[in-house]
């Protein structure tokens, strides 16, 4: 629910940046959609690296965490992982 809720929060806010940006209708568009699918991409790596451990309840912290996430992406994907305990799984 937390990144579903994210990315509903995203895809406005990708639609505000494209839309103050002062080039043509075209440009816009690219860049929108551009924002758009790194959104996705980010909501399903989120969602992949978080869905076994995420037991907590549902917040406004946690759905804005949820969302710079979301497009910070990257950066979860590049940092080294913890090496989890042989009684961990």
């Amino acid at each position: 629910m937390g990144v579903a809720l994210a990315v509903l929060i995203s895809v406005p806010l990708a639609a505000t940046v494209a839309g103050h940006l002062e080039a043509d209708y075209e440009t816009r568009a690219w860049v929108y959609t551009a924002f758009v699918m790194w959104v996705l991409a980010g909501a399903v790596i989120v969602f992949a690296l978080t869905h076994a451990g995420e037991q907590r309840r549902l917040s406004l912290g946690r759905v804005l965490k949820w969302t710079a996430s979301v497009w910070l992406w990257p950066l979860l994907v590049l940092r080294p992982r913890r090496p989890r305990r042989r009684d961990e799984d």
